[in-house]
């Protein structure tokens, strides 16, 4: 048996004080990420469409855009018009999907 403590594909990711209305994160990474590939199977997870608009997911009237730096990306999250308690769902998802979600399928035959 074996006892893995950190996820293989884990990035470090911290919230930011919110800003405007806006949740933010910190994500600090080696590599590049795909932040479209990652948010946007997410989003659909919870019944938005999403359109890609540049360095931005556009779904509903809702928005999730980041930038990026060289080991570093800020995350901005701007909900659409919901309950509180749909929001902090919301945003608690794709706060994790920020921090484990990988681009792979989650099934590829190996271990």
């Amino acid at each position: 048996m074996s006892v893995r403590l950190f996820h293989r594909d884990a990035r470090f990711v911290v919230e930011l004080p919110e800003r405007d209305g806006c949740h933010r994160w910190l994500a600090l990474h080696r590599r590049p990420i795909a932040w479209g590939d990652i948010f946007s199977p997410a989003l659909a997870l919870v019944g938005f469409a999403s359109v890609s608009v540049g360095e931005a997911l556009q779904f509903g009237e809702g928005r999730l855009d980041w930038t990026r730096g060289a080991f570093w990306t800020t995350i901005r999250l701007r909900l659409p018009p919901c309950s509180s308690k749909k929001a902090a769902l919301l945003a608690a998802g794709l706060f994790k999907a920020a921090r484990y979600a990988s681009r792979r399928p989650a099934f590829q035959g190996e271990r």
